[in-house]
């Protein structure tokens, strides 16, 4: 179901759908076809959008999370391809994920059935509240959804 994509239109596209421009805090949607296309990001997509990964350091062991889908791809499609992406990431070699909470949009919340914990509280950013969340390998690997990605 997902797949590497690096064409920028397709990440201009689902950001700038309206539901996913309202959520970028004034990024310009072609930024998002920018940032797939580095080869620092390993960008994973399924049909109504995807996950960009970012590795957040040198030596390749953690990467941060973000997540753009219109609303065609919100629910089932998400939770699948997101399955799919995050044991990619560690066949990619990464040992943990962290992604951000914007307090204005309840959908940045990371599944807790993936293994994501909170790391810390709310903290006042320039693009409003945001408060971060991990995902450890081995978290990932106890949880109900990795489980459930054995069965499918």
């Amino acid at each position: 179901m997902i797949r590497v994509e690096r064409d920028p239109g397709f990440w201009e596209r689902v950001a700038s759908h309206p539901a996913v421009a309202a959520t970028l805090q004034g990024m310009d949607p072609a930024a998002a076809g920018r940032i797939a296309s580095r080869p620092d990001v390993l960008p994973l997509a399924s049909d109504h959008g995807g996950f960009l990964f970012v590795r957040a350091d040198l030596a390749g062991f953690v990467c941060e999370l973000h997540t753009l889908f219109t609303p065609e791809g919100w629910g089932r499609e998400a939770l699948v391809a997101g399955m799919e992406a995050i044991n990619a990431v560690w066949i990619a070699g990464y040992q943990a994920v962290t992604t951000f909470e914007a307090q204005a949009n309840p959908r940045s919340r990371p599944p807790r059935t993936f293994g994501f914990v909170r790391a810390g509280d709310w903290r006042a950013t320039p693009i409003g509240p945001l408060r971060l969340w991990i995902l450890s390998r081995q978290a990932w690997e106890a949880s109900p959804a990795q489980r459930r990605a054995l069965c499918q």
